[in-house]
């Protein structure tokens, strides 16, 4: 069985919808996953919830109550020139921008939490197949608690709220994981938040069209 997550109800539901023989599953109070089989693969949908804290609470609670060849982590994040709005990226590794122990400890790089790796790194047989099937091109992913409207990095780079703490919880319960990425808005441009609000209406269904095509791709090809 294959875990998708997302963060937001408008980046599952055309997922949701497409899950067939589908079954909700309770996971925490108040709190359910969907399980089921898109295009004859098993698979579970849960929706986290915005923030760090809230994608590692359920991923953690789903990983410990079951069992998945690999985790897909899909939906939004912000871009810098010369991406485009629309476009799909493949990460490659993932990293907060808002962790700094640096001052405490030299041992330590920017961004990362103590015994943990720098930056955790994606299934690299499927960031290899995924480029391939898509065409797309493999970037890093920044996250932290913050609606990012500048570059913080020098580089190209995508930036959200719930991929990396995603990426540290597929660490600790050795599971690997992929995350794709639609950019949604372009950091540091006068139409970010338009072009956010205008992305969240139109991206679902390609959202859910990326996905079908992943799911082709077998682990370790």
């Amino acid at each position: 069985m294959i875990l998708i997550v997302c963060a937001m109800e408008n980046e599952a539901r055309v997922i949701r919808e497409s899950i067939e023989n589908i079954e909700i599953c309770k996971l925490l109070p108040q709190k359910y996953y969907y399980k089921g089989t898109i295009k004859g693969k098993a698979v579970a949908l849960i929706i986290t919830g915005v923030g760090k804290v809230n994608a590692a609470t359920l991923t953690s609670a789903i990983l410990g109550k079951e069992k998945f060849e690999y985790i897909i982590n899909i939906g939004y994040a912000g871009g810098v020139k010369p991406y485009k709005v629309g476009d799909i990226v493949v990460i490659k590794d993932a990293s907060y921008h808002d962790v700094d122990l640096t001052s405490a400890n030299s041992l330590y790089e920017y961004g990362q939490v103590p015994n943990m790796p720098h930056p955790f790194l994606s299934e690299i047989s499927l960031v290899r197949r995924i480029r391939r099937e898509l065409k797309c091109h493999a970037l890093s992913l920044y996250t932290g608690d913050k609606f990012m409207t500048e570059k913080f990095y020098e580089g190209a780079g995508v930036y959200d709220m719930e991929g990396a703490a995603v990426y540290q919880v597929a660490h600790i319960f050795q599971t690997p994981i992929v995350a794709i990425k639609v950019i949604s808005d372009i950091l540091d441009t006068k139409t970010q938040n338009v072009d956010y609000s205008k992305s969240e209406e139109e991206f679902a269904t390609l959202i859910k069209n990326t996905l079908v095509n992943i799911l082709k791709i077998k682990i370790g090809e």
